[in-house]
């Protein structure tokens, strides 16, 4: 995890493991992009869909995996392992179709996280002193410095420029945003520049 912090403010980002593996399962089994709130598809695209097998219909099949990927969203990151993956309250059949793709989901969620560290250790400072350059920059517009805040940036392996904040003190957001100021600037300036009040 990489903190950027000021006087009263810590930002933590970093690559979220277990909701790269959910996104993955999710295109892997061919389900909406729409719930619990809209997420593109994943970055690079899955090769082969999974047949999904058993009882449950394309709704349920998508509503479980909706349920999951919210629990996966409110909890603290720190999952490693299939057994941390909060799906002992899905259908059997969900757990199944999981465990079908987990290998698949797994290999790219960590592909996915070292490419992550590699590009913030290779690009040194440039790509870690965003945040703060953004925090000073609307204490500038704001005529004061940042009200005490926290917030935590979970990166995901997904389609061009997205951000969504879930809950306060939550943002999700894509690749393409982390890595980029200006994409930082328009997405998660306005988060920033509310919290900094």
């Amino acid at each position: 995890m990489r903190f950027a912090q000021g006087s009263g403010w810590r930002m933590g980002m970093d690559a979220s493991w277990p909701l790269s593996v959910a996104l993955f399962v999710r295109d892997a089994l061919a389900l909406p992009a729409t719930r619990p709130f809209f997420v593109p598809p994943v970055v690079p695209q899955i090769p082969e869909q999974i047949a999904v097998r058993g009882p449950l219909t394309d709704v349920v099949l998508a509503d479980e995996w909706a349920h999951w990927f919210a629990d996966l969203v409110r909890t603290r990151s720190g999952i490693r392992s299939l057994d941390e993956l909060l799906l002992e309250e899905r259908h059997p059949d969900f757990q199944a179709s999981v465990q079908r793709c987990f290998l698949a989901a797994q290999s790219a969620a960590e592909l996915f996280k070292v490419a992550f560290h590699d590009e913030l250790m290779l690009s040194g400072k440039k790509h870690s002193t965003i945040p703060s350059a953004l925090v000073r920059t609307l204490e500038k517009e704001l005529g004061h410095r940042a009200a005490p805040f926290e917030l935590e940036v979970r990166v995901v392996p997904v389609q061009g420029e997205w951000l969504h904040r879930p809950f306060p003190k939550l943002v999700l957001m894509s690749n393409t945003v982390q890595f980029s100021p200006d994409a930082q600037y328009r997405l998660l300036g306005p988060v920033l520049r509310e919290l900094a009040r």
